[in-house]
């Protein structure tokens, strides 16, 4: 497409958007260390457990891992938990990163992703190795939802970003894979794409 119509700012979701993940890979590897049917349920049960705790930082890493051997009642190694936990990232292309760079040339680029430490620690690494350069380059500043409290697709997360990026909204393009989330962030005047199987992001037709 060419360029968006009175855009300064382009918001990015990762998963689902930059990031390639398989959430049947982590259910597998939860599934093999016999954990129980709730945390199968995963991400549907976000709202009412260690997932969601997790993910907007009432937990810790050392939290998370003790609340899964509390609710597995097996002392599975937190090596065991990590790893499962990972194994629903699985890749960052080399064409988004390139797509990003010359995106961070025209706009100013945040993110908002509803993540955790542990993969922070693995996806962060995995960009700089693709793109040969830090997330932290390319975007302007990234929202991590533990580390800002606030998880999509809560108006507050995006409040959150509006109020200390000093954004617009109606400035602003926001690009995620969840419908609701896309809602949620129209309904504060964000311009908004819903990127999916048949539109991802190099679909989009930016006029580079």
């Amino acid at each position: 497409m060419s360029q968006p119509p009175n855009i300064k700012n382009i918001l990015f979701d990762l998963g689902g958007v930059i990031l390639d993940i398989n959430i049947q890979a982590t259910l597998k590897r939860f599934y093999e260390l016999d954990f129980p049917a709730d945390l199968l349920k995963y991400p549907n049960n976000m709202t009412t457990d260690l997932f969601f705790n997790y993910q907007i930082g009432k937990l810790d890493t050392e939290g998370f891992r003790n609340g899964i051997r509390k609710v597995t009642g097996n002392q599975v190694t937190d090596e065991e938990i990590d790893q499962a936990w990972n194994a629903m990232i699985i890749s960052i292309p080399e064409e988004r990163t390139m797509l990003l760079k010359v995106l961070a040339q025209r706009y100013d680029l945040y993110m908002l992703s509803n993540t955790s430490h542990l993969h922070v620690q693995v996806f962060e690494k995995m960009y700089a190795n693709t793109a040969g350069i830090s997330m932290h380059d390319v975007f302007k500043k990234i929202y991590y939802s533990f580390e800002i409290g606030y998880h999509k697709p809560d108006r507050e997360a995006y409040e959150y970003v509006i109020n200390d990026a000093g954004i617009r909204p109606e400035e602003t393009l926001f690009l995620d894979d969840t419908i609701h989330n896309i809602k949620a962030s129209q309904e504060l005047g964000f311009q908004a794409i819903h990127i999916h199987e048949k539109s991802g992001l190099m679909d989009l037709g930016f006029d580079l």
